[in-house]
């Protein structure tokens, strides 16, 4: 499974690269072509590979490493993140992996092994892992920490919206018959949206707003519009969001009526 660590204007710091230890040598971190000279020192820390991206935004950088990608298999992760997994399969509490002996590798293992059986998984959010089965769950919301086989992957239509890209991939693939798995029994988190570099790079209101009512038109009925407040997040701690029906999604490839399903988040 090749290993890509996506960032921008972030060269000083890597939680990710961090927090994956011995593993981050298997990366590649995909920077914009225009940042490289910068990335040489962080890539040379962690001893992984830096390549630049041609393209500007998230969306196409996301579809150019699936493009990249040799094993047919590929893991995207956030710049930003930190690793967690479940004290125990009866408790959900989560620890960092190296407290209770357990290595970030039985991570990206069972994600690899995960998209044997699924076209796309994702390691879970840890806010709201509590609520999560220890098994994981399919059809659910994925974020930060993103795998696919790359044929499926580059089936669907890139670069139609400039942010919430993640979910119009998921949610194209899901519509397609294609199931998602998200790993519950590991976790992943970061510590604020919109923090310097990254998105924030180019992320104004107006552009959030503008393409989250892209995104909801381009998958109407799967997709309810909200206003979200979070304590952290600065200027962006208030804004539109979506309620995205998982679910409802994946049924509507199944010849059923979709009825009121589970699986709103």
């Amino acid at each position: 499974m090749d290993i890509f660590v996506v960032s921008r204007s972030r060269w000083d710091k890597s939680d990710t690269l961090e927090r994956l230890g011995d593993y981050s040598k298997c990366c590649t971190l995909i920077v914009p072509n225009k940042q490289v000279s910068r990335y040489r020192g962080l890539s040379a820390q962690y001893n992984c590979h830096l390549l630049g991206c041609p393209h500007d935004g998230i969306s196409l950088t996301r579809k150019f490493c699936g493009t990249l990608c040799k094993s047919g298999k590929f893991l995207m992760l956030d710049d930003d993140l930190k690793f967690y997994c479940r004290v125990a399969k009866n408790d959900w509490h989560l620890k960092y992996p190296d407290d209770i002996g357990r290595s970030v590798g039985e991570m990206l293992t069972l994600v690899e092994k995960k998209l044997d059986h699924y076209a796309h998984v994702a390691i879970s959010a840890r806010e709201g892992n509590n609520r999560l089965p220890f098994c994981g769950v399919d059809c659910h919301r994925p974020l930060r920490a993103l795998a696919y086989r790359k044929k499926e992957f580059l089936s669907v239509i890139h670069g139609r919206v400039q942010i919430m890209e993640d979910f119009d991939v998921s949610l194209q693939l899901l519509k397609r018959g294609y199931k998602n798995h998200v790993i519950a029994c590991w976790a992943q988190g970061q510590i604020e949206t919109q923090m310097t570099g990254g998105c924030s790079d180019y992320r104004t209101h107006k552009l959030h707003e503008d393409n989250v009512r892209k995104f909801a038109a381009l998958h109407n009925g799967f997709v309810r519009l909200r206003q979200k407040t979070n304590k952290s997040g600065g200027e962006f701690g208030k804004r539109l969001e979506a309620t995205i029906y998982w679910q409802r999604a994946w049924q509507s490839s199944q010849k059923k009526t979709p009825g009121n399903l589970p699986g709103v988040v």
